[in-house]
């Protein structure tokens, strides 16, 4: 039991370094294609709302490949683990935070997750 609750937090703890690296790449490319297209900065929230919805997609389907049950559980796990994150990441640089936004980011990562989990659970 305590080997198969530890190996699930290995997981977990995977996903949601996975979902940062997607992250991460991507906010890259689309600083590149900010950069070098014409296209306007009003497209950043779009962006931003796609980098949650991707990463967190690939890391519910990880996570939920590697466990092999409940993966929308674990899924919406890691969706809420990395809200979270991101929310603390955010206090420290800026110190404050449109509720709005709170709350349409914490929808998105928690369906993303779920979603993800879904995936995955179902490619097993």
């Amino acid at each position: 039991m305590i080997n198969k609750t530890k190996s699930r937090i290995i997981f977990l703890v995977n996903g949601l370094l996975m979902a940062f690296v997607i992250s991460i790449v991507l906010m890259a490319f689309f600083s590149l294609l900010l950069r070098f297209t014409s296209i306007s900065e009003s497209k950043i929230q779009l962006f931003n709302y796609l980098n949650i919805l991707f990463s967190l997609v690939i890391a519910g389907i990880y996570v939920a490949m590697n466990i092999k049950e409940k993966g929308w559980i674990h899924g919406g796990v890691v969706g809420f683990t990395y809200f979270v994150v991101i929310v603390i990441i955010n206090l420290i640089f800026f110190k404050e935070i449109n509720s709005m936004l709170l709350m349409s980011r914490l929808i998105i990562s928690l369906l993303s997750g779920v979603i993800g989990g879904m995936i995955g659970i179902n490619l097993v």
